[in-house]
């Protein structure tokens, strides 16, 4: 559903998760840097609620009512922690 300000100007809420993450605060500097009329730009930490979660999610819908999201979230461990968890995305064949 595409909100509309009072002169019927569509407006836009993105939701960011992982908006602490490396990729996630590189967008956050670029959309404060380049605000847009009718732009809400909303960035997610864990701490604002766990997604795996599905009352947590909702809920955080729910809060936020965002037009667009961007997911960032992810577990991230680093090159040495993936290595040792051996969990194979397949997106680059190194792990297997």
């Amino acid at each position: 559903m595409t909100k509309h300000d009072i002169d019927g100007n569509a407006k836009s809420t993105i939701m960011v998760t992982g908006g602490s993450g490396l990729v996630g605060s590189a967008i956050k500097s670029y959309a404060e840097a380049n605000p847009l009329p009718n732009e809400t730009w909303i960035f997610l930490s864990s701490k604002d609620g766990d997604l795996r979660d599905r009352k947590e999610t909702d809920a955080i819908f729910e809060k936020y009512k965002p037009t667009h999201v961007i997911h960032l979230a992810a577990k991230v461990g680093g090159l040495f922690a993936n290595m040792k968890q051996k969990v194979c995305c397949y997106c680059c064949f190194i792990c297997i």
